[in-house]
Formats: structure tokens, sequence, C-alpha cells
């Protein structure tokens, strides 16, 4: 019986569709991902940066308070100071993941697609903001329910939205049916 029950697991395992996606893609789809992985680390590493030198600049301003204790009409919105660090560290490293994902990640899509670059990096952006949405929620989750370290929990919610950023980017972003193909002639290598 557990046999049986083990097989049924493994069985819904490799139908799953990620599994499908990170295992049974071609070796362009699967080194895309690496270089993807690549570039994000070097993004949760700059996010990382950005985070901390915030926090140090945020401890040092005297207007710190005034600043994430926000009167509107009658209510106050008490920020966190991890939050906006978090929201600019995620605009910065976006922009940079976007160039860098372009001319490096998905660059044989570029070189045959013509992409409108403003149209796809407001898709990117897209992207990353519902990445953002969930990055925002665990780091939350974890910074300020759970008492997580700042940059622990910062680097839980970045990771995690990696993978979701990946496979919509994939999909959707830099997927060449949504550009103009470039005629043979035209390609310049």
């Amino acid at each position: 019986m557990n046999d049986q029950n083990n097989d049924n697991k493994r069985t819904s395992i490799k139908d799953s569709s990620i599994f499908q996606f990170f295992i049974k893609e071609s070796k362009t789809k699967k080194e895309r991902f690496i270089k993807f992985a690549i570039v994000s680390i070097g993004g949760l590493g700059l996010t990382l940066g950005i985070v901390a030198l915030m926090g140090v600049i945020l401890d040092a301003t005297p207007l710190s308070d005034i600043l994430f204790s926000i009167p509107f009409f009658k209510w106050t919105f008490d920020i966190e100071k991890i939050i906006l660090q978090q929201f600019v560290a995620i605009i910065i490293v976006m922009v940079y993941n976007y160039i860098l994902n372009k001319l490096w990640t998905f660059k044989e899509q570029e070189t045959r697609t013509d992409f409108n670059t403003t149209i796809q990096f407001f898709k990117f952006a897209l992207v990353g903001a519902s990445g953002t949405v969930v990055n925002l929620a665990l780091v939350y989750i974890f910074a300020t329910l759970l008492s997580t370290p700042d940059l622990l929990a910062s680097a839980i919610g970045f990771i995690v939205s990696v993978i979701t950023n990946y496979i919509l980017n994939e999909i959707w972003t830099f997927n060449p049916k949504y550009g103009k193909e470039i005629k043979e002639s035209e390609i310049t290598e």
C-alpha cells in the first residue's frame, strides 16, 4: 500500500507544471534560468547592500520618525523602516535586473526578435511588481510578525520572488512571439 502511495506521489510531482518547466525544458531554457539566477544573486547582493546602507542612513537622520508616521486625515499610517528600505532597493534592482537580463540572459531572443523596449520594460516591471508584492508580504511576515532579522527576511522574500519572476519573464516578457521577428539578413552578431 505504501509503495502505491509513493508511486502516486512521484507521478504527481513529475506531472506538476513546475517540474515540467524546470526539468523537461530545453537545454537553452535551463541555461537561461542559470543566467537569470546569477543576475538575481547579483540583485540580491545589491538589495541587501541597499537595505543595509539605507538602514544606517535612516538611523542617522533626525527626521526619520517623521518619515515613518504619516498622518492621513484622522488616521496615522506607520510605515516600518524595513518596508521603505526594501521598496527602494526593489526599484533600483528592477532596473539593474532588466538591463542585465535583456543584454545577457535573454540575448538570443533579443538578437532574433525586435521588441519594443518600452513595452518590454513595462511587462518586466509588471512581473517585478507582482514579485514585489510577494517579496514585501514575506518581508513583513518574517521581519515584523516573526521577528526574523531584517536582512534574512529580505533574502527570503527576494529568493521566493525570483522563481516566479523567471517563469513569468520567460513566458511573457522575453517571449519571441510577442516581438517582431528579425530577418536573417538583418541579424548582426
